[in-house]
C-alpha cells in the first residue's frame, strides 16, 4: 500500500506556486549558536568553510571580532558592517542567484539588535529633543523586536545554509530559584527566537577527564534553550565542527555514535 501511495504524483503547481515533493529539496541548514563571548562560536561558523556543500563561506562581521578566524579558517569571506543600511545592502545582493556563496553567517545576532536600537533612538531624539536616548519606550522595543525578526527571516529564507551566532543570557527565575539559559535578545524576542530557525545549539566550555572541551547541546533541557527541528543531530556533540554537524545534518553519520 505504501508503494502505491508514493506514486502517485500530485500537481505541479497549485495556486500559481511551484509544488515540489520533500525528498527533492535540496537540504539547507538554517543554525543559531549561542553562547558566552570567547566560546569559540565565530570559530564554530567559520569552519563552514571547510565543507564542500557549505563553501564558499561570507562571514557578515557585526561585532568586529573575526580575528579568531585569521589562522583557523582564514578562506572565510568577511563583509564588515556596521548600521543597518549596510546589512540591507548586502541582503539584497544575496537575493540575486549569481552571488556564490552557499554559506552565510551573521556574527553575531545579539550585537545586530543592540546597534539597530542605538540607530532606532538616534533618530527618536532628532525628532524629540526632550527624549534620553538611553531610555527607549514600548514602542520603540516593539520596533526593534520586528526589525530583528524581519533580517532572521529574511537571511533563514534565502536559497543558502545561514548560521546565526548570539550570545547567552542568564534569566533568574525566583520562583525556581533557578537559572534559565536562552539567546541574548531584549524583549519577548528572546523567548521566541528559537521558533525561527531550525537547529539552536548551546555552546559551552565543559571539563572531562581534566581536559576541556567544547560542548554543543542541541537538545533542550528544563533550563536551557536548545533545539533541532531535523531531528539529525545528537543532542551533545563534543568539540564540533561544522564538517561533523553537517555529516549529521546530511546523515552521513549517526547520531547514535555520539549520543552513546
Amino acid at each position: 500500500m505504501g508503494e502505491g501511495i508514493d506514486t502517485i504524483a500530485g500537481p505541479a503547481s497549485i495556486g500559481g506556486l511551484d509544488v515540489r515533493r520533500a525528498s527533492e529539496s535540496a537540504p539547507n541548514m538554517n543554525f543559531m549558536i549561542y553562547g558566552d563571548p570567547g566560546v569559540g562560536k565565530t570559530v564554530l561558523a567559520g569552519s563552514s568553510s571547510e565543507v564542500e556543500s557549505m563553501a564558499p563561506v561570507l562571514l557578515i562581521d557585526v561585532e568586529g571580532g573575526t580575528i579568531s578566524l585569521n589562522n583557523t579558517y582564514p578562506n572565510v569571506d568577511i563583509v564588515r558592517v556596521q548600521n543597518s543600511k549596510q546589512l540591507n545592502k548586502v541582503y539584497q545582493e544575496l537575493r540575486k542567484e549569481d552571488h556564490g556563496y552557499r554559506t552565510v553567517v551573521i556574527d553575531s545576532l545579539t550585537e545586530m539588535q543592540k546597534l539597530m536600537m542605538v540607530e532606532l533612538m538616534q533618530q527618536v531624539v532628532k525628532e524629540d529633543t526632550s527624549r534620553d536616548p538611553e531610555v527607549p519606550s514600548l514602542r520603540e522595543w516593539g520596533k526593534n523586536i520586528e526589525q530583528t525578526r524581519r533580517i532572521v527571516r529574511n537571511f533563514r529564507d534565502l536559497e543558502v545554509n545561514t548560521v546565526y551566532t548570539a550570545h547567552a543570557m542568564y534569566d533568574k527565575d525566583d520562583k525556581r530559584a533557578r537559572t534559565r539559559i536562552l539567546p541574548s535578545f531584549s524583549g519577548k524576542l528572546a523567548n521566541e527566537v528559537a521558533g525561527f530557525v531550525d537547529i539552536v545549539g548551546y555552546y559551552y566550555p565543559k571539563v572531562k577527564g581534566g581536559k576541556e572541551i567544547r560542548v554543543l547541546l542541541t537538545g533542550g533541557t528544563e533550563d536551557t534553550v536548545a533545539k533541532d527541528r531535523t531531528g539529525t543531530l545528537p543532542k551533545f556533540v563534543s568539540d564540533p565542527t561544522m564538517k561533523t554537524l553537517w555529516g549529521y545534518f546530511t546523515g552521513e553519520m549517526s547520531k547514535e555514535n555520539e549520543n552513546g
